[in-house]
């Protein structure tokens, strides 16, 4: 769980993985298209390798076989021409073996003993219906039917050549270790009409069956070997590609995450710088760099909308500032006014209630004068009109006050706004 919230939190490790699978898609891709063109390519050379030393094995027997056969036509023109001396052809048969080491014995029988109509190979222990002998020193007879001058037969020549079949076995294992060698005659269940091999299940391995018949006789040589043991080299190559590919890929997943983490620290640097930002942390400088990618341009554009964001974050402090500022002027010019209102008023109401004192004193005096004017004498009305012009420059009095003091005010809330206005 914690891989997958580390992956998702990191973008530089999501690249990698990205792109070391798409390098290990391409891999396997191509690997598996190789190994399958390779398995075959192998194959075939590994079981034709396998043809020809089996062939070179069977090759040293066919000369000896050859050689055998080419010395009886020989010896048998040679006693042709002494067949009525029994001594010189038993001395010819002699001349033969000791000319020939690898022959074993020579000798002539009569036709009554044993009469062949063609010359043949045969030994008597592969010409019956087993699938193998023994690997051991075994002697091959070669006969040779032999004619007068009438044309009917007389004689058969016969050889014995041994030959040491270890000696062979030997050859085979040393280059081949895991081929088991064997001979085949008549009738073996592995008889392959001509000299090959193909596949087949023995004891439920796959195996591959190897048959070399020898020149002019009806058995060969032959060998049996194990699929895996052929393809034991090419399987080992197969683990080792196999192990490489994967180092290969973890060093590739490393060296993309270190050139991932590498070109991405800017972005990173970035990533923390806008995170202080969103803190209220503004003034935390961006380090330049001289990169001419992407990256770069962006760091750089990051950078100056950075420094152009502090410039006007500080402009809009300077007018709030200033707002605040104005705000509470205008609030003391404000209670200044409420306070200069409420002293008018209380100074309208002190010099309302001392005017309405003359006023009444003057509307008593002019009630009285309506009602009894003919009644006053001249001293009472003169008397009556100095109080009446008493009052009335009472009045006079309190209302020139009142002017004065209502015009101060207004010049003061008059200078009071300009200053403001002016702020």
């Amino acid at each position: 769980m914690n891989v997958f919230r580390y992956l998702r939190s990191s973008f530089s490790a999501r690249l990698s993985l990205w792109v070391t699978g798409f390098v290990t898609a391409i891999f396997v891709v191509a690997l598996t298209l190789l190994f399958r063109f390779s398995l075959a390519v192998v194959k075939d050379e590994s079981l034709e390798q396998n043809m020809q030393v089996l062939e070179h094995a069977a090759l040293r027997v066919d000369r000896i076989l050859h050689r055998t056969e080419m010395t009886a036509k020989t010896a048998s023109w040679m006693i042709r021409q002494h067949l009525a001396q029994t001594t010189i052809v038993h001395d010819l048969c002699q001349e033969v073996m000791q000319s020939n080491p690898w022959i074993d014995s020579c000798y002539v029988m009569p036709v009554s003993q044993l009469k062949v109509e063609t010359a043949r190979w045969e030994e008597p222990l592969l010409d019956s219906v087993s699938d193998s002998v023994a690997l051991r020193p075994m002697v091959m007879t070669y006969y040779l039917p032999m004619y007068d001058d009438q044309g009917e037969s007389c004689l058969t020549l016969a050889i014995d050549v041994q030959i040491d079949w270890r000696e062979t076995h030997s050859e085979l294992t040393t280059q081949i270790p895991y081929a088991h060698c064997f001979l085949q005659g008549l009738g073996g269940l592995y008889r392959l009409e001509t000299s090959g091999y193909r596949s087949q299940q023995i004891d439920g391995t796959n195996t591959y069956h190897y048959y070399r018949p020898f020149s002019n006789t009806d058995w060969g040589i032959a060998m049996l070997c194990p699929e895996r043991d052929i393809m034991a080299d090419y399987n080992r190559l197969q683990t080792i590609g196999i192990i490489v590919m994967v180092v290969v890929l973890l060093l590739l997943l490393l060296i993309c995450r270190l050139v991932i983490d590498h070109n991405l620290k800017p972005l990173d640097l970035l990533s923390s710088k806008v995170r202080r930002i969103s803190q209220n942390y503004f003034d935390d400088p961006i380090p330049a760099n001289n990169r001419q990618d992407e990256i770069g341009e962006l760091q750089r554009g990051f950078s100056s909308m950075q420094r152009a964001l502090v410039s006007h974050l500080t402009e809009m402090h300077q007018k709030t500032t200033e707002l605040q500022e104005r705000n509470q002027a205008l609030q003391v010019a404000y209670e200044r006014g409420r306070e200069d209102e409420r002293t008018k008023t209380v100074f309208l109401s002190s010099i309302s209630e001392q005017i309405m004192v003359p006023v009444n004193e003057i509307y008593a005096a002019t009630d009285r004068l309506s009602v009894r004017y003919q009644n006053f004498t001249k001293e009472e009305m003169s008397q009556l009109q100095q109080q009446i012009s008493a009052h009335s420059d009472t009045i006079t009095t309190l209302i020139d006050q009142t002017l004065i003091t209502s015009r101060g005010a207004t010049s003061y809330s008059d200078n009071n706004d300009s200053k403001t206005t002016t702020q």
